[in-house]
């Protein structure tokens, strides 16, 4: 028996710590890629009303790829962009990632040649690929959620029994995950247009998924919009706030590693003391 709960402690260690860093990691993505004030600030920043004037809404006719993955002609006619507009894009693209239920990103927007839509046919393709990532992602959040809950729900049980192992497993999980993330930063700062081709390598198994990502034209409005100066602020803000988030916790674990015993003890102690005082 003692050994087949040894067995069970090593597992939960390793689940509780990489279910632990995967939810971090969540904490460090899901919150900003939703802050709309986030994307107005890089939208200022980047001078995306200028870009999107001077080189989307310019008259002049481009290629896209459409739904049957045909190079078709586009044209966007000259308009003098406004923040409203960006504003609207922003909380379309926001509100198209994060809802299951809402089926299109697109808006229309009024110009001298009447209504027309906002983004191209290729840039509503893509984030439909790009929607089965981010509402999976948020699926495996609550999956790690669970498994996190489950693992810690046997640490608790097995107390005293399994606090250095934790602790030890934890020191290694946060420090390999640590290191990846700086190699990653490092690499993307040295590199950022191959990482960010990379990146959809990897997230998009599927190679025509991949040329669909990477074949945009220079002068789509989405790419306009989430320029690579966006991607790369927000992958760095990512980082820094995922690395601070498992220093942080490592110091809490090194704290339990050292003294989790003598916590526990003293908290055990503080409880029979209480019952006692209750019980006279």
């Amino acid at each position: 028996m003692n050994k087949i709960n040894r067995i069970i402690d090593y597992c939960s260690c390793i689940l509780f710590s990489i279910s632990l860093i995967v939810l971090f990691g969540c904490l460090a993505v899901l919150p900003i890629a939703k802050s709309k004030r986030f994307y107005m600030k890089e939208h200022q920043k980047n001078n995306v009303e200028d870009i999107l004037e001077t080189k989307s809404f310019n008259g002049i006719q481009h290629y896209c790829t459409n739904v049957a993955g045909e190079y078709v002609l586009h044209t966007l006619p000259k308009y003098d962009v406004t923040q409203t507009d960006i504003e609207n894009a922003t909380n379309h693209i926001i509100d198209y990632l994060y809802h299951e239920e809402v089926e299109s990103m697109q808006f229309q927007i009024e110009t001298t040649e009447g209504s027309i839509d906002f983004f191209s046919e290729q840039a509503i393709i893509h984030m439909a690929d790009v929607k089965v990532l981010f509402i999976g992602g948020i699926k495996m959040t609550f999956t790690f959620l669970a498994i996190f809950l489950l693992s810690l729900g046997w640490i608790i049980y097995r107390n005293n029994h399994i606090t250095k192992l934790l602790g030890k497993t934890y020191f290694i999980c946060v420090g390999i995950f640590i290191a990846l993330t700086i190699l990653v930063m490092i690499y993307a700062l040295h590199d950022f247009d191959e990482a960010f081709v990379l990146f959809h390598k990897i997230i998009f198994p599927n190679s025509d998924k991949v040329d669909l990502a990477l074949s945009f034209n220079n002068c789509d409005t989405l790419t306009n919009i989430l320029t690579g100066d966006f991607f790369m602020h927000i992958g760095l803000y990512i980082g820094i706030l995922f690395i601070s988030l498992l220093i942080i916790s490592v110091l809490i674990d090194y704290i339990f590693y050292k003294f989790g015993n003598k916590i526990i003890s003293l908290w055990k102690k503080t409880d029979k003391k209480k019952e006692k005082c209750e019980f006279e």
